[in-house]
């Protein structure tokens, strides 16, 4: 039986395990503390019994939130897991205060596209940039 369950620090192998296999990005430790730990993130498992099968990050900073690396192990696709991660990071968002989320999704991942818009997503036209923040440690 699948399940849903806000991640914790001991999932972290397991979830970059699941990232690599599906061409994902990795979570820097700091990002991922960020993540477990923040009062309006998360990073939802998805597991069938002890196994990571699934995963979806929702974060809130008090004026945008976001859902991204909503991600599935090939062998495990086509059973509804996306979208019920999708359903429970809105849901999270929700709880902790957002009204309007924002999805990121890689131009070239037409399932992700079709996931989302499946989900009542809709383009607004804008183009997202990222830079990496280097942590400064205080001495």
């Amino acid at each position: 039986m699948i399940s849903i369950r806000p991640g914790e620090s001991g999932d972290h192998d397991a979830v970059l395990k699941l990232w690599e296999s599906t061409d994902l990005g990795k979570a820097a430790p700091d990002e991922w503390n960020a993540l477990i730990n923040g009062p309006t993130s998360a990073i939802l498992i998805a597991e069938d019994g002890d196994e990571v099968i699934g995963t979806a990050i929702a974060t809130y900073d008090g004026w945008r939130a976001y859902i991204y690396h909503v991600a599935v192990a090939v062998p495990r696709r086509r059973e509804g897991i996306a979208r019920r991660l999708m359903d429970e990071a809105e849901q999270h968002l929700i709880q902790a205060g957002a009204r309007y989320v924002y999805v990121m999704v890689g131009e070239h991942r037409t399932d992700g596209l079709a996931l989302v818009t499946g989900n009542g997503y809709l383009p607004e036209g804008d183009v997202v940039l990222a830079k990496r923040l280097a942590v400064r440690v205080a001495m």
